[in-house]
């Protein structure tokens, strides 16, 4: 009986040995082997926070992540995506920069803005943003300019500006405008910056280009005509050029700047229906040069459909004011929404409009500087890395 007993409990051993063995486990917990290209397809939708993270995950998923051509992969996905998940807004006061889900703010989710800490925090009291592209964001303060990007919080300090003779305002570089772009022949992000240089005939426009590749500043000729050039302005990046509004010969034009041929240019203006005026805004819209023009009561809304053809700028959309003209646009921020909507900003509000009914709606109060794509790139990687991107159009 005893052995009998003693038989039994060896059994019973044994298999709660084997029912907890390292191999069991294993194969419990072990995952079907996925294809290297399904891996990549959902690792790219994912956003930048989160692949910032699965990098620990193994050596193999770090080396992926870290690929320029899967930097590329997940930025034409973010830009593409018309539900906007990878879009975030940037939003800014005296106090602070914080960063929110454009994408939970227009389905009306609760989303909880991100505390970013800006390279030119504390060192100014003024700070813009210049413009963006591909999820960098080009910010300057004074003659310190920085490209961020916010997602990676990596960022890269530009060398000072140096002119001779140049006019400084209260902020300091007060009486200068910058623009940001990239250039695709080359591979490269650019910085302009055109600043009033005082010489023997007063005022003129002195205009410096910086290259991330080169990590410099070089003197470019000036612009053809006499520049405005108001505090904080910024060049608008539409199809390899900046452009900026500007006076010569007593009328208004549109003055462009190639960023690969580095020369000059003219835009024509749309036609404009009769009535006084009151400003015009460049930006883009869907990868296309638009102009806004503000009138007592609404706002019209051109786009250029054909880059350099007159005749094909085209009335988009009228919007009307629903308050004094000082408590709508300021720079503007434009989308095109899948059913139809305009989303553009106000001093105060990110605003909703329908133009089938005419309404408006306000998802946010908040100051919106601006918007950008999550990326992966940063500032230094891409500069020495020398890859070829292709080009979105990022509705930044």
């Amino acid at each position: 009986m005893a052995t009998e007993n003693s038989s039994a409990c060896r059994r019973l051993k044994n298999s709660k040995q084997t029912s907890h063995s390292p191999l069991s486990t294993e194969d419990s917990l072990r995952l079907p082997h996925l294809p290297l290209e399904i891996i990549i397809e959902v690792l790219s939708r994912l956003p930048v926070k989160s692949l910032l993270r699965f990098r620990c995950v193994s050596k193999s998923w770090r080396s992926l992540i870290s690929q320029p051509e899967f930097a590329k992969t997940h930025l034409r996905l973010a830009s593409t995506n018309t539900d906007y998940t990878l879009h975030r807004l940037l939003l800014c006061s005296s106090l602070y920069f914080k960063s929110c889900s454009l994408y939970s703010i227009l389905n009306e989710k609760s989303d909880t803005a991100v505390e970013l800490d800006c390279p030119l925090k504390g060192a100014h009291s003024t700070i813009w943003i210049v413009g963006c592209c591909y999820g960098l964001v080009c910010i300057a303060a004074g003659n310190e300019v920085s490209i961020w990007n916010p997602s990676t919080r990596k960022s890269k300090r530009l060398p000072n500006v140096k002119m001779a003779n140049l006019y400084r305002g209260t902020y300091g570089f007060d009486r200068g405008m910058y623009g940001f772009g990239y250039d695709e022949s080359i591979d490269d992000y650019k910085v302009v910056g055109a600043f009033h240089d005082v010489g023997n005939s007063g005022f003129e426009a002195e205009v410096k280009v910086y290259s991330l590749r080169t990590n410099s500043w070089r003197r470019i000729g000036g612009f053809p005509d006499r520049i405005p050039l108001t505090p904080h302005g910024s060049g608008t990046c539409v199809s390899g050029a900046l452009h900026w509004f500007s006076t010569g010969d007593c009328r208004r034009i549109i003055v462009s700047l190639d960023l690969v041929k580095e020369t000059y240019g003219e835009v024509s203006e749309p036609d404009y229906r009769d009535g006084i005026l009151h400003q015009v805004w460049l930006d883009a819209l869907n990868g296309c040069l638009c102009v806004l023009g503000t009138y007592r009561d609404f706002v019209d809304v051109w786009v250029m459909k054909e880059y350099g053809t007159r005749e094909s700028w085209t009335k988009f959309v009228v919007i009307p004011y629903v308050s004094h003209p000082c408590d709508n646009l300021s720079r503007p921020l434009l989308w095109t929404l899948k059913n139809g909507e305009v989303l553009m900003r106000t001093y105060t509000h990110l605003v909703r409009y329908n133009p089938k009914d005419g309404t408006f709606n306000y998802p946010v109060f908040w100051y919106i500087v601006c918007s950008y794509v999550e990326s992966l790139f940063s500032p230094d990687i891409d500069a020495e890395s020398g890859i070829q991107r292709q080009q979105p159009q990022c509705q930044c």
